[in-house]
């Protein structure tokens, strides 16, 4: 797991898997689909002993307006169950977060090439998750105070360019 711009806190022998499977689907009527699945398990990351295992469901729908402006709608939802041994003081928990975007998407190539790019969104996400989550830690913006579960609204501007 070591490696250029890795984590330089990682033990040598860290062990771990990921798994990604993902694409994209026209389903008719200038819609399109991208689901995701992706799933991780990793052990001695930081301490002998600790454990960190989420999986990741994605699905997003794509709608083309015009050649270059999409409407795009994403949900997501992820289970985790992290063991960090006491790691940075930080505590066991499971538990699971959603989170659900509308963006509204303009392309400089075809909106019916979901691989297209350079691509600039506004963004308005709803996110929730398990307040067992809550008590991951106290120092860090997983779990300091004022991020507890709840709800929270993300707004903002985003911008992909692929070289």
């Amino acid at each position: 797991m070591k490696g250029i711009g890795s984590d330089g806190a990682l033990l040598s022998e860290a062990n771990t898997w990921r798994f990604a499977s993902f694409g994209v689907t026209p389903i008719g009527g200038g819609w399109h689909i991208a689901p995701a699945l992706l799933a991780q398990s990793s052990k001695d990351r930081y301490v002998k002993g600790d454990s960190y295992q989420w999986a990741t469901v994605n699905a997003r729908l794509i709608k083309e307006v015009t050649q270059n402006f999409a409407l795009a709608f994403e949900g997501s939802y992820q289970y985790m169950d992290l063991k960090p041994e006491g790691y940075k003081d930080r505590n066991a928990v499971n538990g699971s977060f959603y989170k659900l975007t509308f963006a509204p998407t303009l392309k400089a190539g075809s909106i019916g090439d979901f691989f297209s790019r350079p691509e600039l969104r506004l963004f308005a996400t709803w996110m929730d998750w398990s307040s067992k989550l809550d008590k991951y830690a106290s120092n860090d913006a997983f779990g300091s105070s004022g991020f507890n579960a709840g709800g929270e609204w993300n707004f903002g501007v985003q911008m992909e360019t692929w070289f």
